[in-house]
């Protein structure tokens, strides 16, 4: 018991030390009190002055060492470093001992590492820093400068108090009033000029993430000489100051001119070349089709798509017209019905294909091979897809043939889809290859490649509405949407049991309009609806249970019987055997039915688009590595500034 107490007490005490340990690392900040700057030994003709930064510092926790790091931009040295500590010089060495300072030069800037004599916690230290500065003095006719930042921008976060920067120009060389410019840049400061004595005091505290700069002119020594950087730096001025603006306003301007004619040109184009035709009042709905085109065709017209839907309806159409039969076999579930399966057949009739349009044929010939006269709907499975682009390639030239249209949609379509791509990768591409030239002379010229990009979106948007109809198409479609309202709101416009008769007739329609659930729906409880003649539930049994005999004639509904060369199918009083009449006589009857239709027309779309899955890796060397090496798997012109922190 004793030693599990002793146990709980010594995690206690640990968790303690790291808990205080931690909040002592997150508790430890810095204030600067002071950060002055002097500048003096101004020598216009050697090109050179003298720093010294003066840093008093108000530490919160402990700390061992500060950092100065200065860009050696817009200069050409640093020299004569030397870091004091209260007063007292430290040592140069790199080798991090109390009391030394580290300079190294990576040859873009100069890095000064100090460490302190001994840790400082929680009181105020006073350091100084103070170097030579070789070439940063700006020779001009009209007056020399220094442009120095005194304090840089990056202070790691942690504010400043008071900062004073005090520029000790040489007797005579002091700004001319009304002439020289004394200015300072980031943090506001109040500037006074006395003589040769230029000093400039922040007005406010000075944010963690604030620099403060000064640029002073002074009259132009005629001894002096430009340092080799200024040229350079003038011309990059020049133009950013002068040409920059010009170039952006142009670019802007420029990209903004593509951006509203781009899209206003597509515009223009669809409305003279891609809008369908103008045309007279149609009805509301229309209870019949309004002309003899199979609805593979009246579908692709509406939506101005050819698709897997059309093939299907071209198949119900095929087995209305007497083409083909639909055999559905069922399984029962060995408990309780559970696991029934239902498996699909198509089947030949004797009818020849004479009187077929070219896609009909294609679409018979796809399914049953040359001189097959059955296929059973899964074994389409994985390999029909290779046919769909083709039979949907001759329904688009169907509807050219018909002269719904002047050219074929997806051609249209295609055709505008490449100009739009092509647009967008040019513009992708052009930003990359212009990417140097947007570094060098302006960033706004990205504006021209974004413009084109949107002009090529909206080409690739508008081109979907690109394929125009002729006038006897765009009538033809009004007319065709008009049947289609019928379908699809069929109660509004008739009595479900009037229109029973037409639930064979149209389901084609309904198939290809994509309304084939909510027909077949709507009439499951009719009274008057028959089952088609083409489609042969096997499972009810009665007239069925043989099934069709592949090749034989199938007729239409006479009213009397459905002959094939398996004998006569008796047929009920009434005119045929009806969806009721079948639930009357077999138990399920019409439900099966209806849920058979649409488990078909489903089953159908995704065998007939379904395809090989593709393989992936098939092996790997059982000692080899779980991971690869490599590949994957899937003013801002001063002088000085920096950095400076404490650590």
């Amino acid at each position: 018991m004793r030693k599990n107490l002793a146990i709980v007490f010594l995690s206690a005490v640990i968790l303690v030390f790291l808990s205080a340990s931690q909040i002592n690392a997150q508790t430890r900040s810095v204030f600067w009190q002071r950060w002055d700057v002097t500048i003096d030994n101004v020598d216009a003709v050697a090109n050179r002055f003298d720093v010294s930064e003066t840093h008093v510092v108000n530490f919160t926790g402990t700390f061992r060492f500060g950092s100065r790091v200065i860009p050696l931009t817009n200069l050409q040295s640093l020299e004569n470093i030397q870091v004091f500590e209260n007063g007292q010089p430290l040592q140069f060495g790199c080798n991090e001992a109390p009391g030394t300072f580290c300079a190294r030069n990576s040859g873009s800037e100069l890095s000064v590492t100090y460490y302190f004599r001994q840790p400082i916690s929680n009181r105020v230290q006073t350091f100084e820093i103070a170097y030579t500065v070789v070439g940063a003095v700006r020779v001009y006719d009209g007056g020399d400068q220094i442009w120095w930042v005194a304090i840089p921008e990056d202070h790691f976060g942690f504010p400043i108090a008071s900062s004073q920067i005090t520029v000790h120009m040489p007797s005579g060389f002091g700004p001319r009033e009304g002439v020289d410019p004394v200015e300072t840049y980031g943090a506001p400061g109040d500037v006074r000029v006395q003589g040769s004595t230029i000093t400039a005091k922040n007005t406010r505290q000075i944010n963690g993430s604030e620099a403060f700069e000064i640029r002073v002119q002074f009259p132009h020594n005629e001894s002096a000489v430009p340092p080799v950087w200024q040229s350079d730096f003038d011309s990059d001025r020049e133009f950013e100051e002068n040409v920059k603006p010009l170039i952006d306003l142009a670019a802007i301007g420029l990209g903004l001119f593509i951006l509203l004619a781009g899209p206003l040109g597509v515009y223009a184009l669809w409305y003279s070349r891609g809008r369908d035709p103008e045309i007279g009042p149609v009805p509301e709905y229309l209870s019949s089709p309004p002309s003899d085109l199979p609805p593979a065709v009246a579908g692709s017209l509406i939506d101005e798509q050819a698709d897997v839907s059309d093939v299907m309806s071209t198949l119900i159409h095929l087995a209305h017209r007497g083409y083909l039969v639909m055999e559905e076999q069922q399984t029962e579930g060995i408990i309780f019905g559970l696991g029934k399966s239902n498996e699909f057949i198509f089947k030949r009739t004797d009818k020849p294909e004479d009187d077929l349009r070219p896609f009909e044929r294609d679409i018979l010939r796809k399914v049953f091979g040359t001189a097959g006269l059955e296929k059973s709907l899964k074994s389409l499975r994985n390999s029909f897809y290779r046919y769909i682009p083709k039979l949907q390639d001759q329904l688009y030239k169907e509807l050219v043939r018909e002269g719904l249209f002047t050219a074929e949609p997806d051609d249209t379509r295609r055709k505008w889809r490449t100009l739009g791509g092509s647009i967008i990768g040019l513009s992708i591409i052009s930003i990359f290859a212009a990417g140097s030239a947007m570094q060098e002379y302006s960033a706004a010229l990205i504006f021209i490649p974004i413009a084109f990009a949107i002009t090529g979106l909206v080409t690739l948007m508008v081109g979907q509405h690109m394929p125009a109809k002729t006038r006897k198409g765009a009538e033809e479609a009004a007319k065709w949407k008009a049947f289609k309202e019928y379908l699809k709101n069929l109660e509004r416009y008739e009595e479900v049991e009037a229109a029973a008769n037409n639930f064979d007739k149209y389901l084609a329609y309904a198939v290809a309009f994509g309304l084939d659930r909510t027909w077949i729906r709507r009439f499951s409880k009719s009274t008057n609806a028959r089952i088609p003649t083409w489609y042969f539930p096997t499972y009810l049994g009665g007239p069925y249970r043989g099934g069709y005999t592949a090749g034989t004639p199938v007729s239409e509904y006479t009213g009397g019987s459905i002959t094939n060369s398996a004998g006569e199918l008796v047929r009920a009083e009434g005119g045929g055997l009806s969806l009721d009449s079948m639930a009357g006589n077999i138990s399920g009857g019409l439900e099966s039915i209806s849920d058979g239709l649409t488990n078909m027309l489903d089953s159908a779309a995704r065998v007939m688009t379904s395809r090989p899955r593709s393989s992936s890796g098939s092996g790997r060397w059982s000692s080899g590595g779980s991971s690869w090496s490599g590949g994957g798997f899937s003013g801002g012109g001063g002088s000085g500034g920096g950095s400076a922190g404490f650590g």
